[in-house]
């Protein structure tokens, strides 16, 4: 298995302060090496990934989790910013959200998501969900490396 010796940075953006808590503690308790970078909308991560204010110096993240439902800009927007973005369509990208709606998860992979998938009840399944992530993403998986 392949594996790199630096910390994976993870961007999650995610309104609700509930499920940000738990996705932090999730991938805090997992076995993998992450650092948690948390904004609150789509316009945020969009900020975060061009170094914008306040978000100078903030790392290029190696992969995103997006909820879809979020002020300002939804995950589907902020999705469709980040794919058709030269400088960061490659990053992976992890549609979360509520909705199960066919429509929703057909606009998740119309613009490019690497995954759509339904959001965890309670803290016991996103730490599942981390672990998962850990194992496919991080283990299994290559990732670009970083420039």
């Amino acid at each position: 298995l392949w594996m790199r010796n630096k910390p994976y940075d993870i961007l999650i953006a995610e309104d609700e302060e509930t499920d940000a808590f738990f996705a932090e503690q999730a991938f805090s308790t997992s076995d993998a090496d992450v650092h948690i970078h948390i904004v609150k909308d789509g316009q945020e991560a969009i900020d975060f990934l061009e170094n914008k204010a306040p978000f100078e110096g903030a790392p290029r993240p190696d992969l995103i989790l997006l909820d879809i439902k979020m002020p300002k800009k939804d995950g589907h927007e902020a999705l469709s910013d980040i794919k058709s973005n030269t400088a960061f369509s490659d990053i992976p990208v992890i549609m979360l959200s509520s909705s199960t709606a066919p429509e929703d998860i057909e606009k998740s992979y119309k613009n490019h998501a690497n995954a759509h998938v339904p959001k965890a009840k309670g803290l016991n399944e996103m730490i599942e969900f981390a672990n998962l992530v850990h194992e496919f993403w991080f283990v299994r998986g290559c990732l670009p490396e970083k420039a």
